[in-house]
């Protein structure tokens, strides 16, 4: 899509004219759908369109001249894959601290301190986000996997975990 175009139609779109989002959206699907993929949750594609849909609220078109041919476009697409990176390295983080915290030796032997550390950071979830960090990040489970074990929705899964998440990292950190 010529810039020009893709510029007119952000500027429909951010006027409140949704027709245009199709249009718009399917110049970047297939990026969106990849760096998806490779981070291989299925939450990030949700994340990644919402971040889109937002980037397309916020960006302003004055910065793009008409006569470049793909500024605009290749604009899109840098920040959709800093986006990604970003993602990921959330993702990682999340998941070495979770595997960190269940594979050390003292995670095993009864008598540890860090046992009870542990039992206590758990203790202090409900019993459906003590499961569902469980379930996600010691046994690997995606959140539709989870979703359908616990007969919740898969939005109630993410936001369950993300308080869960929350609730530990504040614990953690008094």
């Amino acid at each position: 899509m010529e810039n020009f175009l893709l510029k007119n139609f952000i500027e429909q779109f951010k006027n409140k004219n949704m027709e245009a989002f199709p249009l718009i959206f399917n110049e970047f699907k297939d990026l969106i759908d990849y760096y998806s993929l490779k981070i291989g949750d299925e939450d990030s594609y949700q994340e990644l369109s919402i971040f889109f849909i937002e980037l397309l609220y916020g960006i302003d078109l004055d910065k793009f001249n008409n006569d470049c041919k793909n500024n605009l476009h290749r604009y899109i697409a840098v920040c959709l894959r800093n986006k990604y990176i970003s993602l990921s390295k959330e993702r990682q983080n999340i998941q070495k601290s979770f595997s960190n915290l269940y594979e050390t030796q003292a995670f095993y032997n009864k008598d540890s301190e860090d046992i009870v550390l542990i039992k206590e950071m758990l203790e202090r979830l409900t019993p459906k986000q003590r499961t569902i960090i469980i379930y996600k990040y010691i046994y690997n489970y995606h959140d539709t996997e989870i979703s359908h074990m616990l007969n919740i929705s898969r939005q109630s899964v993410n936001r369950l975990k993300n308080r869960g998440i929350k609730s530990l990292k504040e614990f953690y950190l008094l």
